[in-house]
């Protein structure tokens, strides 16, 4: 009865062994390229899925809550985050100018800016003492920041409304206070920051 020595119960693959020290690429064998083939596939698929769901979850889901319904009511949040949702879609809110007073010794704070509703296009435009931050720019769900002045005005000016009104929220980082504002398309709103 004869046994079988080792390397002969080994597959044998064709290719395997045959690179050269001097060309260490040259002669990869079939197994190894289907390894690669196949990791290059695996690769494509996860890149792939991750834009997938980049696109099609860009808008935050609506907040839910006591809280969340106390802001809707009174517009005023002092314990939801910045970039908090409220809304499904936009209800044509109107709001109006706000003076805000703080006790901040801070030359200038930053001011988050979001669309608290959904993502439809609405644009609106920054100034500061009747200065522009910059160009117009569509609101998202995911805050703008800005540094401002602890003190003077700060005004959003709706540029474009994308449906159904303007709605938007300020934080302001030196009294810790979101703003839930709206308007329609050319209206604005101003903030007064005054120190105590």
């Amino acid at each position: 009865m004869e046994r079988e020595t080792e390397s002969e119960k080994r597959e044998y693959i064709k290719g395997i062994g045959e690179e050269s020290f001097e060309q260490p690429t040259s002669g990869h064998s079939p197994y190894t390229k289907r390894i690669k083939r196949g990791a290059w596939i695996l690769f494509a698929v996860f890149f792939l899925s991750v834009l997938v769901y980049g696109l099609t979850n860009g808008e935050k889901s609506v907040g839910k809550g006591e809280e969340v319904a106390d802001a809707i009511e009174s517009h005023v949040s002092t314990t939801l985050p910045a970039g908090m949702r409220l809304l499904e879609k936009d209800g044509g809110y109107v709001g109006g100018d706000l003076t805000i007073t703080h006790q901040s010794d801070a030359s200038e704070t930053t001011l988050y800016i979001w669309d608290y509703a959904a993502e439809d296009g609405d644009y609106v435009q920054v100034l500061v003492d009747g200065k522009p931050l910059g160009n117009p720019f569509m609101i998202r769900n995911e805050p703008a920041t800005f540094k401002v002045p602890s003190v003077g005005t700060v005004q959003v000016v709706g540029t474009r409304d994308g449906g159904g009104g303007i709605t938007y929220a300020v934080y302001y980082a030196l009294n810790h206070t979101t703003y839930f504002n709206g308007m329609n398309e050319g209206g604005s709103n101003t903030y007064t920051l005054v120190r105590q």
